[in-house]
């Protein structure tokens, strides 16, 4: 691994970027994917940790590279946090299932609605389990769309 490969940017004089007024990205043409993988809109809890702070999010989509999320505040662009995503079933979080535990970094975050943000987090380097537990959930997901 390269010495630079995973690290942060660093901040600039006033500290880590603002999140953004923008709206999130448009989608891409139909039939036309920019992104690496392969994303499915599926409903997850997540729980999110940053620094010393944890709250909760919704996800909007899922892919082997990173996931959307609804939630209630911003996150500074590049800013890394700890990600524990739940399955869901009828509403309920599945007791049964263990979390993905990931860690990720915020490549865009946009308030779309007054107090209401969106957030694209790419996953950092993910563990060879946690890619087949990704990886099987996905072709779940992709089998019952």
């Amino acid at each position: 691994m390269s010495e630079n490969q995973g690290a942060r940017p660093p901040a600039g004089p006033r500290g880590p970027a603002a999140p953004s007024k923008r709206p999130p990205p448009p989608p891409p043409p139909a039939g036309v994917q920019r992104r690496q993988h392969a994303r499915f809109d599926v409903k997850l809890s997540a729980e999110l940790t940053l620094g010393d702070e944890v709250f909760t999010a919704t996800t909007r989509d899922i892919s082997e590279g990173g996931v959307g999320l609804d939630l209630d505040r911003g996150l500074p662009e590049e800013t890394e946090l700890g990600i524990n995503l739940f399955l869901v079933v009828d509403d309920v979080e599945d007791e049964r299932s263990q979390p993905l535990q990931v860690r990720g970094f915020v490549a865009w975050c946009a308030e779309h609605d007054e107090g209401e943000w969106a957030a694209g987090i790419r996953f950092a380097e993910v563990a060879a389990n946690q890619k087949q537990w990704l990886k099987q959930f996905l072709e779940f997901v992709a089998k019952q769309g």
